[in-house]
């Protein structure tokens, strides 16, 4: 036999042994179940060093050497978002986010892509409730150069008729998607039952708002509610810090200062509802339920969070463990704590199977109820505080993820001290801790229902949760 031969017959039967072993450890592992070994406590994290100051027209700027890759992520973050709306013009924050990238009175639409293109970057602008962010990430040697462009984008947006017909037709035809979908329409019903009158409450505008948005409508916007003193721009990366901060200066020194930052807090106080938005002919029902919770600088946020994962918002979750895996009446259920300065909402969703709509409800209280009454062990503690821990550094782990840590720290008015210590205050949660969580908060008085599904189908399934 020939020495090709030979190596091809002693891989074969190399193959052959690995398949036997493999098999053999998946028969094993059929036949009895193993426990992996506890997990160690997490290291502490120590959040990189940042150095923050304000410019004399009160814009704020905060710059963090970070990472070894030679790039580097800007963010300008503005105070301006659906908060700032007027009645009737929802959107139109996001309009202006939109139409800033559209060029500016001396570059092009085409003009920003090619400039950030050669800077082996891109740019965005997105609106949200609150803020509107305008930024991008470029390579370090193009530090200066990018915020030359940015400081263009910011402060000197062309605004032309066109470019809003042409973001008109697109904004519709979202409208038109997002009014078609189940999860809209629950998430929009939630948030007007409980935030009444609230900018909050509103989601999506009536085809009539996009239809009347005009430029003098846009420019005033911008014109109103965008300055310095509501910008704080981040810069973090690899960047020559006396080169960034000297042209910083020269290219945001001068532009207006503006109005100052609004907080506008809504009077949150939970009810019991149940809404329900009929469907004729849907396979499946989309579930809203919450109740009130908090934002990040009660003290209480930490522990929440602990025992939102455990109970809901994780993929190993009581709930998810429950309704998905054992019952099999969802695919992709799931928690989240939805919140803003100051106030803030724990919110349970799921598509389930209609059959299967008021059967899910019942689990899900069963879950919440379980928890309160019974403390989770200590193997299942330190699984999700592990897990946690993991998610925050992860959230760490790239520029715009240290980013967006500083934007919460700062929109919450959170200590210095906060995101430093952040890891140490979540291993220090305790079973207890999570039980009471749930029994102060996730009480059923002041839980709000949405079901958007067939209602010929499901209305007996929900008379047990209907208000006596």
């Amino acid at each position: 036999m020939d020495k090709a031969k030979r190596k091809m017959l002693k891989n074969s039967l190399c193959l052959c042994a690995s398949v036997v072993f493999i098999a053999a450890a998946a028969f094993s592992g059929f036949a009895q179940k193993q426990t992996p070994p506890a997990g160690g406590q997490p290291k502490p994290f120590v959040f990189p060093q940042q150095d923050t100051y304000t410019l004399k027209n009160g814009m704020k700027v905060t710059l963090v050497q970070y990472g070894a890759v030679p790039k580097v992520a800007m963010q300008a973050i503005v105070r301006a978002g659906a908060i700032n709306e007027k009645p009737g013009q929802r959107w139109l924050s996001d309009m202006v986010a939109t139409m800033l990238k559209e060029g500016t009175a001396k570059r092009s639409a085409a003009q920003l892509a090619r400039e950030t293109a050669e800077m082996g970057g891109s740019i965005f602008a997105s609106g949200s409730n609150d803020t509107t962010t305008i930024g991008g990430e470029v390579l370090s040697e193009f530090d200066t150069r990018f915020i030359d462009l940015l400081a263009d984008v910011v402060q000197n947006p062309k605004f032309a008729p066109a470019d809003l017909e042409e973001n008109r037709a697109n904004k519709l035809r979202e409208l038109a998607v997002a009014r078609a979908q189940a999860q809209n329409l629950a998430w929009e019903r939630f948030r007007q039952t409980v935030f009444p009158g609230h900018a909050y409450a509103e989601i999506q505008p009536s085809e009539t708002d996009v239809k009347a948005y005009t430029i003098e409508g846009i420019k005033g916007f911008y014109n109103s509610e965008y300055g310095a003193a509501r910008t704080h721009l981040y810069v973090v990366g690899q960047f020559d810090a006396a080169a960034v901060r000297t042209a910083i200066e020269k290219q945001f020194g001068g532009w207006k200062k503006g109005p100052e930052p609004i907080r506008n807090v809504p009077k949150v106080t939970g009810k019991r509802a149940l809404e329900v938005i009929d469907r004729p002919g849907a396979p499946q029902s989309t579930i809203y339920m919450g109740v009130p919770a908090m934002s990040p600088s009660d003290p209480d946020f930490i522990k929440f969070t602990v025992m939102d994962s455990l109970l809901g918002s994780s993929f190993g979750s009581r709930i998810t463990s429950n309704i998905r895996e054992n019952k099999g009446y969802t695919y992709s259920p799931g928690s989240f704590i939805w919140n803003r300065y100051k106030t803030g909402y724990w919110v349970e969703n799921a598509d389930v199977t209609t059959e299967a709509t008021g059967a899910s409800i019942k689990e899900i209280l069963f879950e919440i109820d379980r928890l309160q009454k019974e403390n989770p062990s200590e193997a299942e503690m330190q699984g999700i505080k592990n897990y946690l821990v993991g998610i925050y550094v992860l959230q760490n782990s790239t520029r715009d993820g240290v980013i967006g840590q500083l934007e919460i720290a700062n929109y919450n008015e959170l200590g210095k001290n906060y995101l430093d210590t952040y890891v140490q205050k979540l291993t220090a949660v305790t079973a207890k801790d999570v039980s009471d969580m749930a029994a102060k908060y996730l009480t059923r008085d002041k839980m709000t229902m949405v079901v958007v599904g067939d209602k010929s189908k499901i209305a007996s399934q929900l008379e047990p949760y209907e208000i006596p």
